[in-house]
């Protein structure tokens, strides 16, 4: 499970460094993971990683996508995607703040973030993590 604060309120915020190296130092070497957007964000995206390369990606247009809704690509030359979400996850600026942080339990990856920008809001949340392989059709059910 996840553990979080909702709304920030009374939590003294995320503590991003500190799951940042829980996850560099409990990453599995393979892992497959599933990342859908939420809110005005719409759709998954899905690697598979081996070591530190991404080798198979995915992308489907819908929310909670089944295993035909995907379209298989090549695996770009990309960034962590873990590593990436948390950026993603920190940015803040502008008139957008977040309202809502989770990490897992076990790696320390952002599970699921939420920020409102004025009068619209998205964030993402991980659909699905499966450890200790880089078989990308474990997530893509």
């Amino acid at each position: 499970m996840a553990m979080g604060c909702w709304l920030l309120a009374g939590c003294g915020g995320p503590d991003f460094d500190e799951n940042r190296q829980k996850w560099r130092a409990d990453r599995p070497g393979d892992y497959v993971i599933s990342i859908c957007g939420t809110g005005f964000e719409v759709g998954c995206t899905l690697a598979a990683v081996s070591g530190d390369t991404v080798v198979a990606t995915a992308r489907s247009g819908v929310r909670s996508p089944s295993a035909g809704d995907w379209t298989f690509a090549e695996a770009p030359e990309q960034a962590d995607p873990v590593e990436a979400l948390f950026g993603r996850a920190e940015r803040e600026g502008g008139d957008c703040k977040r309202t809502r942080i989770d990490f897992d339990d076990r790696y320390g990856y952002v599970a699921d973030y939420y920020q409102v920008c004025g009068t619209e809001g998205s964030g993402e949340r991980v659909a699905c993590f499966q450890p200790d392989t880089s078989d990308a059709t474990r997530c893509a059910e």
